[in-house]
């Protein structure tokens, strides 16, 4: 039987076990992953926070023990001016005791007149202290310590950092230690490269005109602190996903089921129960929709209106039991005489109504006279053993000729009526004939005239 739900041909209604079990596992799957790639990204963006953190926190701490380091050298500038032993070399002007007191705190003494020693190279940090006798200046005392891999292994030493974390010390944006000598790092949103190799960075400022200190760590190192937990999530998602597969078809039988159960109410709703044909309630929600396509495509849609010619005297010649064998007979033969796209509808008793979407009413007339040359052909026995047969009358009108529901089935009944009066076993043509002078004067409705 054609569905109601044409023009497509209605698929059944219980879906395979199978297919449920795969929509299951793959709504699964999809959940999974996306638990997985939540629990992932946060354990990720959380890793990087921390590291973030320490490595800001170790930039920092570098930058106080650098303070303390330059502390310690004007300490170190002060002590070597007070002691006796220089103030002795500078007044007994003993170039040879300057000379050693100078290289051995790596210092340079300047006199009046000349300089005793050499500072370390720039860059470099600087302390000075001066002698004096009686505010006239007798000697300047410069002690330096150069910015390079001794001032920076003593700041790592003072600064607890991750284990993959190294520092850098940079001078005018260049590398002097810790890295490529001279590099030029680049630094973005936490990040730098340096050798090919992307780092987090963090930077802190040292203090000194152009001098800060960078502490960084591989960004592989960083990926790789979070790569067990990473292992772990994915393996528990394989666990989660082989059960699921494991329980798809169980659940799916049930799920299958209940779909089965209510597609089976759905048509039990829009199906005769006799007939198996789409019911008075289907055919009223597929009539209004096709009326809304035909109008909004400008189309013609067809209506048609049939009757089992003198059924109450079959039913009372051969009893209820043939009458009902009768009307599956017809369902079967006006069914069989359609189109895929058509309806056939058993309308209420004895009549049935057919919609033909898209058939101009000249169409739906030769529909309509091979649906009756069919239901001629009809023969039933009936338990009496007697031949019961059966002819039908039919009416078709047309939209948009007929412009909504209610006129158009009336058009139809109406076509059927004159079929019937006509001598039955026939198909008449509802048709409008527009009297415009009549309607002009008296806006009387249109007449309805019935085409044999």
């Amino acid at each position: 039987m054609k569905s109601i739900l044409r023009p497509h041909k209605e698929q059944s209604d219980r879906l395979p076990v199978t297919r449920y079990a795969v929509l299951l596992f793959l709504l699964t799957v999809a959940l999974t992953a996306a638990v997985a790639v939540t629990l992932v990204r946060n354990a990720n963006r959380s890793t990087w926070q921390q590291n973030a953190t320490a490595l800001a926190g170790g930039a920092r701490l570098g930058a106080s023990s650098f303070g303390a380091l330059r502390s310690n050298l004007r300490v170190e500038a002060s002590q070597l001016a007070t002691s006796l032993e220089l103030q002795r070399a500078v007044v007994t002007k003993n170039e040879a005791d300057l000379a050693r007191i100078a290289a051995s705190h790596h210092a340079q003494i300047a006199l009046p007149g000349h300089s005793v020693g050499r500072l370390a190279p720039r860059p470099r940090i600087a302390s000075t202290a001066t002698i004096a006798d009686r505010g006239h200046v007798l000697a300047t005392i410069t002690v330096a310590l150069p910015l390079g891999k001794d001032v920076l292994t003593l700041l790592r030493q003072a600064i607890p950092l991750p284990a993959h974390s190294a520092l850098l010390l940079l001078h005018d944006g260049t590398v002097v230690a810790g890295g490529p000598i001279g590099a030029h790092p680049r630094f973005e949103a936490g990040h730098t490269v340096l050798g090919g190799v992307s780092f987090a960075a963090q930077e802190a400022p040292l203090g000194v005109p152009r001098a800060a200190l960078v502490a960084l760590e591989p960004v592989s190192a960083i990926d790789g602190e979070s790569a067990g937990y990473r292992r772990l999530v994915y393996l528990a998602a394989a666990i989660t996903l082989a059960l699921a597969g494991a329980l798809a078809t169980r659940l799916a039988r049930p799920l299958a089921h209940v779909v089965g159960e209510v597609a089976h109410l759905n048509r039990q709703a829009h199906t005769d129960a006799l007939t198996g044909l789409a019911n008075r309630r289907g055919l009223s929600e597929r009539l209004d929709a096709e009326l809304a396509r035909a109008q909004e495509n400008g189309t013609s849609v067809s209506f048609v209106m049939a009757d089992i010619d003198d059924f109450k005297a079959i039913n009372d010649t051969h009893g209820h039991q043939t009458g009902d064998e009768i009307l599956r007979a017809v369902a079967r033969a006006l069914d069989g005489s359609v189109r895929e796209l058509d309806l056939v509808a058993r309308y209420g008793g004895e009549e049935f109504a057919i919609l033909l979407p898209g058939s101009r009413l000249g169409n739906a007339h030769h529909s309509a006279e091979r649906m009756r040359q069919a239901t001629a052909e009809i023969e039933i026995l009936s338990p009496a053993g007697e031949t019961a047969r059966v002819t039908m009358s039919y009416g078709v009108a047309e939209f948009p000729t007929y412009a909504n529901v209610d006129a158009l089935v009336a058009a139809a009944d109406a076509a059927l009526y004159q079929a019937k009066r006509g001598g039955k076993n026939a198909v008449a043509t509802a048709t409008v004939q527009h009297v415009h002078q009549e309607k002009a004067q008296n806006d009387t409705p249109a007449k309805l005239a019935s085409v044999m």
